[in-house]
């Protein structure tokens, strides 16, 4: 999945088409992640899924924010990947 990040949206793309994005705000070098949206076509694919770990790459690889999953699907991709975890104390 492509990712392409800018001010407090990440959207994900397969394709060349938005599968969706995630919606944050960084305070106090910490990400909250407060809404995941996916269009409608491509829920109950996995794209969900698959967006919040392209995602959550993209944060491990790019900066230093400790992440909080204000949105309650994040949380949960993360305990089925927990090589994310780490993230969540930094």
């Amino acid at each position: 999945m492509e990712i392409i990040a800018s001010d407090e949206r990440i959207t994900g793309y397969r394709d060349g088409v938005a599968v969706g994005w995630v919606d944050y705000e960084v305070s106090d070098n910490v990400a909250r992640l407060f809404h995941t949206e996916v269009l409608p076509a491509m829920r109950n694919s996995g794209a969900g899924t698959q967006l919040v770990v392209a995602v959550l790459e993209w944060f491990r690889d790019n900066t230093t924010y400790r992440i909080v999953g204000v949105c309650p699907f994040v949380p949960v991709v993360i305990r089925k990947h927990p090589e994310f975890a780490e993230l969540t104390t930094r």
